[in-house]
């Protein structure tokens, strides 16, 4: 059986001016009032961290958009646009860019895990 899904990421935020929350509840109740008009099953805010730079990333599971859970270019076009906005209305979050991410695979299971994909001989 197929299954689709959507997921849009936003890199490289910043919130109150500040590039790492210890704790995200502010953030997340901001979030979740200016994603209201959207469906989706999981919001995550991340601290990240590597060599070069800290900063906040937020990640929005599970979205159904226009009563899909795969799109189209175009759509996915439409989806940045419309998260893009309700983002920028959450006063004091700054953000760099928005990723939009379709899922689709299968159940059926990876032969030979671990080690082995399927298809694939060793």
């Amino acid at each position: 059986m197929l299954h689709t899904g959507i997921r849009v990421y936003a890199y490289t935020c910043t919130y109150s001016s500040s590039s790492w929350l210890d704790s995200p509840t502010t953030l997340i109740s901001a979030l979740q009032t200016a994603l209201s008009s959207f469906t989706y099953k999981r919001l995550l805010v991340s601290n990240v961290r590597n060599a070069s730079r800290k900063n906040i990333e937020i990640e929005i599971d599970g979205i159904t958009y226009t009563s899909k859970t795969s799109l189209n270019a175009s759509e996915n076009d439409a989806l940045i646009t419309d998260i893009t906005t309700a983002l920028s209305g959450v006063s004091n979050l700054t953000f760099s860019d928005i990723n939009c991410v379709n899922d689709r695979f299968l159940d059926d299971p990876t032969t030979g895990w671990p080690g082995q994909s399927k298809g694939h001989e060793g």
